[in-house]
């Protein structure tokens, strides 16, 4: 049998195999790399149990209003001895009569501290607890979506000004060819060669650092995102146009109503009126309320039925006064009082902070626009003279040195450009999460 069908199976199993077993590499959009760093951070994670505890927490106030429930039940034996004459012998005779009691009791009571006024404020303190606690939760969550996509920005920026680096490299390679093109001809220096070298040399060294810029842009957004950071990441490089179509007047009032920090401190501004008003009625007497039920009978089936004949029910309700406990309650009233100023104060600096954020990043935002326009300029003007010095080094209308400035010129105008459109990307996310976006 021939050797060539079989060496022609064998090559076509081989590529159904590679073909099988090699799978592309997923390519990460924005929404999928905040996707998963949500679903994989352990500050958001740790924040959301943090909630769903809160949230426990105001069932379990609320289960202070219902009673605690008790039963008990027992049962005795008695024997009551007589004696008495046989008749016909007159002798002396004793027995006894064996009684059986079983009885039953069923309690239901509750204490209601300061006349039910703390029990209903600490109701209050625990929904508040719950709101500010939520709160933290979308904090966290946005801090992480900022934190994604200023890494996800950066990776692309490394990956732009990565690519500047190789088209200077390229045109480093291109002039050393033309410069040593001509000293051949004799009509260039060595020194003109020398300087080509050096420069292209110093572009593919910039050109190894910006791929290990790239490299650990990339691993740092593995970090973030939650896997491993040896993951080979695909991203989307196509960036978006962010804009902003908000007044500063108007961003300033969505953030100071949706901004999570500002509500959360809100929240703890009103948990501390909550938790004065329970420290108020300390001062106020306990209100226990209860019902008892009892039943004794003498058979074991009569036991749940509960007859009037066989019962006793009361209902009572007392008031509970604490007098030995007023210098600690009134210690208690103070700091409560205090700590309100304190949240108070704390609200007031939350908010103004947040209209810093606000300011900062509008302003950021409008520089970020004015040097892209310029660095677009900038671009533009800078290729222009590239290709003006070029045409006159050719022509032996200008020098080595002035086509070397000319590309660093370009070179610096490139990478400019790209740290204008990072950095005006970072601003509107950053504008973003002060609006709780």
């Amino acid at each position: 049998m021939s050797e060539r069908p079989i060496l022609l199976v064998s090559l076509f199993l081989s590529f159904i195999f590679f073909s099988i077993t090699t799978v592309s590499a997923d390519v990460y959009s924005l929404e999928k790399c905040v996707e998963t760093a949500l679903k994989n951070n352990y500050g958001v994670i740790a924040a959301g149990n943090g909630y769903a505890a809160a949230r426990g927490q105001v069932y379990t106030a609320w289960g202070q209003l219902l009673p605690s429930i008790s039963f008990s039940t027992s049962a005795s034996q008695s024997w009551s001895g007589y004696s008495f004459s046989e008749p016909g012998t007159g002798r002396q005779l004793s027995g006894g009569v064996k009684t059986n009691i079983y009885s039953g009791s069923l309690n239901l009571e509750q204490s209601y501290g300061g006349m039910g006024i703390f029990t209903y404020a600490n109701i209050k303190k625990k929904y508040h607890d719950r709101g500010s606690s939520l709160n933290s939760y979308i904090a966290a969550r946005l801090s992480l979506i900022l934190s994604v996509k200023e890494n996800y920005y950066g990776l692309l920026k490394a990956k732009m000004l990565l690519d500047v680096s190789r088209d200077a490299v390229k045109r480093g390679e291109e002039r050393l060819r033309v410069v040593q093109g001509r000293f051949d001809l004799g009509s260039a220096s060595m020194s003109d060669v020398l300087k080509a070298k050096v420069q292209y040399g110093n572009d593919k060294l910039d050109l190894v650092a910006r791929e290990n810029a790239c490299k650990l842009a990339a691993a740092g957004l593995a970090y973030i995102m939650g896997i491993d950071v040896n993951t080979e990441l695909e991203v989307d490089e196509e960036l978006p146009q962010r804009s902003v179509d908000l007044t500063f007047g108007s961003a300033l009032s969505e953030a100071l109503a949706q901004n999570p920090d500002n509500r959360k401190a809100r929240f703890e501004f009103y948990g501390a009126h909550d938790q004065k008003l329970m420290a108020y009625a300390n001062f106020l007497p306990s209100l226990s309320l209860g019902l008892r039920h009892s039943t004794n009978v003498d058979t074991l089936g009569n036991l749940t039925r509960f007859n009037k004949a066989d019962a006793s029910s009361y209902i009572y309700a007392s008031l509970n006064f604490n007098i030995f406990n007023g210098a600690s309650d009134y210690a208690a009233m103070r700091a409560a009082r205090k700590n309100v100023e304190t949240y108070r104060h704390a609200l007031k600096d939350t908010e103004n902070k947040i209209a810093l954020d606000v300011k900062q990043a509008y302003l950021e935002i409008e520089q970020s626009e004015e040097a892209k326009s310029l660095a677009d300029e900038s671009v533009a003007a800078a290729r222009e003279d590239l290709n003006l010095v070029r045409e006159k080094y050719n022509l032996g209308a200008a020098t080595i040195l002035e086509v070397l400035d000319a590309e660093v010129s370009l070179k610096q105008a490139q990478t400019s450009r790209v740290q204008a459109i990072f950095d005006h990307n970072l601003a509107v996310s950053k504008l973003e999460k002060t609006l709780g976006r």
